[in-house]
Order: C-alpha cells, then structure tokens, then sequence
C-alpha cells in the first residue's frame, strides 16, 4: 500500500479520509485493497485512512489474529456498542469520507456498502462519497502484470489455434468437444481460469451466456470461441473468435459490423489520448453502439461495448459500457479493458473481441484483430 499516494488523492478529491469498511467478506473491494482475501473473515471491521496522520484499523477481538501488518494502530471490539462508540469516536472531526458506494447505484460493481451502514455513518453527520478515484490506484497494471497479461495472450492465442484446427479436422465436432479441448490447451500451458471457456454454434452463438452442449456443428453455422484466462497470481486476458461452415452472407455482413464498431471504440481512444484526454468508459460504449445502431443492428445489442481487466477477468475498474451502467470512470494510464461489440439476431450471434492496455504514451492492443470470420 503506498499510503503516501492514497493520502495525496485524498488531498486532491478534498475527503477527510477513507473508510473501508466490511461485514466479513461482504466488501470485495476493501479485501482486494488491504490483501485481506485469502482470510476467513466472519466479523464487521473497519480501516479509516486519513488525510493526515496514520491509518487505524478496528476489527473484532477474536479476529485480530487474522489480521496482517497494516499501516498504523489498531483498535478492537467485541460488543455492537463498542464497536459503534470506537467507530464514531473514529471519524470525530471529520466530515467528507471516501467509501465503496456510488449514489443511485449507477455502478453498481462499487457499491458495496450496505444500506444500514449508510445510514449509520450518516447519522454520525459524515457526507458520504465514492472512492473510485482511490480505487484506481490499486486497478492501474505495473510492467509486471502487463508482462504476465501478455503471456497469458499467447496462451489464449495457442489454445484458439488448436481449437480452429480441431473444427477444421474434426467431421462432427460438438460444442462440448472443442471446450474440452481448449480447457485442456490452457491448462497444458499452466493457465487458470474461473470458469471453461464458452463455445456455440448457430442459433447457440445468439446467447452471450451461452452453455456449451452436445450440439455438432451443421453447415450454414456459424461458431462463437470466447475464452479468458490467466497465470496463477496474474492478470487475465479474454479474446473472442468467429468462425463458420459456410455461414450466411448475413453473419458476415454482422461480423464486418461489430469489427467496424471495435474499430471506431479504439480510434476514438487513440485521438483522446493523443489530445492528452482521459475517456470515459461510457464514452467508449457510446461510440460503438453509435455505428451498430446506425447500420440497424441496435436492436440486437446485448450488453455493454468491454470489461476492465485485472486479478478477476471482469475487474473492478472502469468499464466500457453506457447500457447496462453508466460508467463515469476516467480510461487512465495503467488500466486494461476489453473492447469487445456484438450483436445477437435470431439465427446467430457475433462478437469481437481484443484486449486494450493504456500507456502514458498512448494505447496498445494486446490482442489480434479479426477482420473477417475464419471459414472452417
């Protein structure tokens, strides 16, 4: 933690200082921040950074043990009122506190601050505001995460490879066929996952979410490889590939599209960081969405334009997205999301999708670019 930097943001958003507060495991982001994740934590705690002076962390007796070396005091309880009495006497004296929550819940993967813990710090006449501009210090990739996100790029890449030249070889693969295959590539290579990559064919690829199955691929059909993985203690990367047997020219006309709309999402990023301007990530979204519906695919959207990345392959950080949630968060140097359009018509789905990492320099696409569906 580089607590000197937290207290400079917090001089700089005008917060009387950070609250981090959890019941348990109920507040993944303030586990992420203190590296307190690995732990069983079943208690309320609470670690209060300020502006000035050092950090004090309040945790229940019985599970002060389990707590690491943190900057600064710690404080213990173990009644309610204890608590609530060393809390308030805590945050005396201050007024503005940076916490995980977002007013209206408009992203709602910050708000993680239930609503009577709200209540109760209001009451104690506190103004409540969202850390995300705090957060992005813990969000932001060093070269060495940069490094492993690469390497987990090839892994991806390796794997697609095999699993292409399965389809190609193979007289009747099935859905389940090629995700076997691919988790087996991966693992092959020393990569994780939370979850086997996702494969479709035809009708099957119309479902962003779809289960593989024991589906075999027809002609006319059109195949969805989307795939995410990193290396243990690493990064994630996350890349989407289109094939077809003779698809219709309809999925191709869709295909040229969304490439089109992943195309504009990152010319707009490389103007505005060329200009010394930081994006929004509803920003991004906004353009993407812009050209499908202007070529008439909007009612076929589905979700939002990309994800952050980082430790989990949805990360916490800044998403590409003005659909589902309006996503505020500045696009600064140091994150990485994907950038990933795709629309869903009855009879197929299509996507692209490539991986963005921010320079001060400017942007870098981590990932290839598919500029047609790959015929099988």
């Amino acid at each position: 933690m580089d607590l000197a930097r937290i207290q400079e943001v917090l001089r700089e958003e005008r917060l009387d200082g950070w609250l981090l507060l959890s019941f348990g495991r109920s507040n993944p982001l303030a586990l992420e921040v203190l590296a307190l994740s690995p732990l069983h934590l079943t208690r309320r705690f609470a670690y209060l950074i300020p502006q000035e002076g050092e950090p004090t962390l309040l945790c229940h007796a019985i599970e002060e043990s389990l707590f690491p070396p943190l900057p600064g005091q710690r404080r213990t309880y173990h009644t309610w009122r204890g608590y609530l009495e060393t809390l308030r006497g805590l945050t005396e004296g201050k007024r503005r506190i940076a916490l995980e929550y977002v007013p209206g819940g408009l992203i709602p993967y910050l708000s993680r601050v239930d609503g009577g813990s709200l209540d109760l710090l209001r009451g104690m006449g506190l103004e409540l505001v969202s850390s995300w501009p705090l957060l992005l210090l813990f969000q932001t990739w060093g070269e060495a995460k940069l490094k492993s996100h690469r390497r987990a790029v090839k892994g991806l890449v390796a794997a697609r490879d095999r699993a292409l030249a399965f389809l190609q070889q193979s007289p009747r693969p099935t859905e389940k066929a090629v995700q076997a295959l691919l988790v087996q590539a991966l693992e092959e290579q020393g990569l994780v996952f939370d979850h086997p990559p996702m494969v479709a064919f035809g009708r099957n690829a119309a479902n962003p979410h779809h289960a593989p199955t024991d589906k075999v691929l027809e002609e006319g059909e059109v195949v969805l490889l989307d795939l995410w993985a990193k290396e243990k203690g690493g990064v994630y990367a996350d890349i989407t590939w289109m094939a077809g047997l003779r698809p219709p020219e309809g999925a191709h006309r869709a295909f040229q599209a969304v490439a089109r709309a992943r195309d504009a999402a990152i010319r707009f990023l490389a103007e505005a960081y060329g200009k010394g301007h930081y994006p929004k990530g509803f920003e991004v979204d906004r353009v993407a969405r812009g050209l499908l519906e202007g070529e008439g695919y909007g009612p076929y959207i589905r979700h939002r334009t990309g994800h952050n990345l980082g430790e989990e392959v949805h990360g916490s950080g800044p998403h590409l997205d003005d659909l589902e949630t309006h996503d505020f968060r500045p696009l600064v140097p140091g994150l990485a999301f994907t950038v990933e359009p795709g629309v869903y018509l009855p009879d197929f789905g299509v996507r692209t999708e490539v991986n963005v990492y921010v320079h001060p320099e400017g942007l870098e696409v981590t990932t290839p670019l598919q500029e047609g569906l790959t015929l099988l």
